[in-house]
């Protein structure tokens, strides 16, 4: 208990001031005083002042404020000046050619003035500190805004470690989140993300709302930003609104820069290892399924139910989707190839010199040759890269056979037909070229695999391409039954090997010795 506190309970007891100030070891003087201002204290309601009710509490004493001798007023007012400097130099686009404190010192130092670096910089610090600032929740209506943003993500892809960009679009209201995988941030790639968006949920959210990246803002004139011409072009079609966030202000699009931190941990901090990119864009997929089935932490209800119930108020969706491919102008090569952002692409044959129409996509390239679509390659994101189709160089190939398997593009081309060559077509170039000149005719590749599996049941070294055309053309378009061995079979079987060694039958190309 305090002094002060025991001097007003003896009060209360009736003991004399005379005795208080004896007991308590206190002047009559400061006896006198609290008790005074304990009786005025009781007469005085401070409910509804902004003051409170102390009287008990022990006395307090201001600390002395005396006169800054070496901060005077004439130095605060060149500080003062040094700092409106810097703000202006900030204005006009000359951050870097700041002041800073030690270089304010210093000044003042080569002016005469003795002075140290803590008093300036206290006395800085006090004149820039600003004022914290407030937040506005806010309440987003269904179907009103979508928010969008890049995020890095480094995956194990087939054995190499490589960053990959992952784009992520989250509805304000149901917090609904959708992202997919990219090489590249391109303008492209920024358009191709958001047709698959729209897509997806089947209606238009009413405002895109984005931070200050270059494939959406074009220029910034002092405060005032330009939106490139492409998201301009892509919001005119699906009649959307873009809002842009402040600089340096991502919460302002606060649910879409938490979801790229969240689903970059969720569905790839565990796993993150794959054989191809279409094996990590199927994780992607089936485990933002499962988040979005997660419940919404206010409206406690699953995000892909509320994404349901925005769809729902929203307009639906009637138009086909953007296409976002850039069309240029090609010339093809002495290869049969145009090169795309320093890639080739194989064209079909015959149009070496001439100058062809490409559509570049972010998945695909289409190439068209008065205006017919002769081929289709899927995008490269690499450099000095080669995709190439066999098929695109078959007449080539009948005048030059032996290039068939040291060819680029045998080395890109079906691991089935690969391996058709290497087990029945080694030395028999003239008819493995016949071969595919059927497939590509036909489009029939199963059947051909089907019939080279019938024939290799017969014996080995019975699969040449006339056989293999024969029981094509004889198989309707249903699938052609293999029967298990059996009598008759085994049979019919020793019968042919029987007539085809009466007659030294011997299957042209590369025998084996010894």
């Amino acid at each position: 208990m305090s002094v002060k506190q025991t001097i007003i309970k003896l009060y209360l007891e009736g003991t004399s001031q005379r005795k208080i100030a004896k007991r308590t070891n206190k002047s009559r003087n400061t006896v006198s005083k609290y008790i005074k201002e304990y009786e005025a204290s009781r007469q005085k309601d401070t409910r509804n002042l902004p003051i409170a009710e102390d009287i008990l509490k022990p006395p307090t004493y201001k600390k002395r404020v005396s006169n800054k001798r070496v901060l005077t007023k004439e130095i605060e007012t060149i500080i003062k000046g040094f700092i409106k400097e810097n703000e202006w130099k900030r204005n006009h686009n000359m951050s870097k050619q700041q002041m800073k404190m030690v270089d304010m010192h210093e000044k003042l130092l080569d002016a005469g003035y003795s002075i140290s670096y803590t008093t300036v910089r206290n006395f800085v610090n006090k004149v820039t500190t600003k004022s914290k600032e407030v937040f506005i929740r806010r309440y987003c209506e269904p179907g009103y805004e979508v928010e969008f943003d890049w995020g890095e993500v480094k995956l194990q892809i087939d054995g190499k470690i490589k960053s990959y960009s992952l784009a992520v679009f989250t509805l304000a209201h149901s917090n609904y989140r959708y992202a997919k995988l990219y090489q590249s941030e391109s303008q492209v790639c920024v358009l191709d993300v958001h047709t698959k968006f729209i897509d997806h949920i089947g209606f238009i959210p009413t405002v895109f709302t984005y931070d200050n990246m270059r494939t959406v803002v074009k220029s910034f004139i002092g405060t005032e930003r330009s939106i490139t011409d492409s998201m301009i072009n892509l919001s005119n079609y699906y009649q959307f609104k873009i809002r842009l966030c402040e600089p340096k202000k991502g919460n302002q699009k606060g649910h879409v820069e938490r979801s790229v931190e969240f689903i970059r941990r969720k569905v790839f901090s565990s796993k993150y290892t794959f054989s191809n990119l279409k094996e990590a864009e199927l994780h992607l997929s089936k485990s933002i399924e499962k988040i979005n089935e997660r419940y919404h932490h206010e409206h406690k209800e699953k995000h892909f139910d509320l994404m349901q119930k925005e769809r729902s108020v929203s307009k639906p969706l009637t138009i086909a989707p953007f296409d976002v491919a850039d069309l240029i102008e090609c010339r093809v090569d002495k290869y049969s190839t145009v090169v795309i952002k320093q890639n080739h692409y194989s064209v079909p044959e015959g149009h070496v010199g001439e100058y062809i129409k490409a559509k570049v996509g972010a998945d695909k390239i289409k190439l068209f040759i008065e205006g017919e679509l002769v081929a289709e390659h899927q995008r490269n994101w690499g450099l000095h890269q080669w995709e190439m189709n066999i098929y695109h160089y078959l007449k080539t190939f009948q005048k030059k056979k032996g290039a068939v398997a040291q060819s680029q593009s045998f080395k890109q081309a079906p691991s089935q037909i690969k391996k058709i060559y290497h087990k029945h077509y080694i030395g028999k170039e003239k008819e493995f070229i016949e071969l595919l000149l059927y497939i590509k005719e036909n489009n029939n590749l199963d059947r051909v695999l089907q019939a080279i599996k019938q024939l290799t049941s017969v014996r080995l070294g019975y699969v040449n391409t006339e056989r293999i055309l024969f029981i094509c053309n004889q198989t309707t378009n249903e699938e052609i039954n293999i029967y298990n061995d059996d009598e008759t079979m085994n049979q019919s079987e020793n019968n042919m090997r029987a007539y085809a060694t009466m007659f030294n039958q011997i299957d042209e190309g590369v025998t084996n010795n010894g």
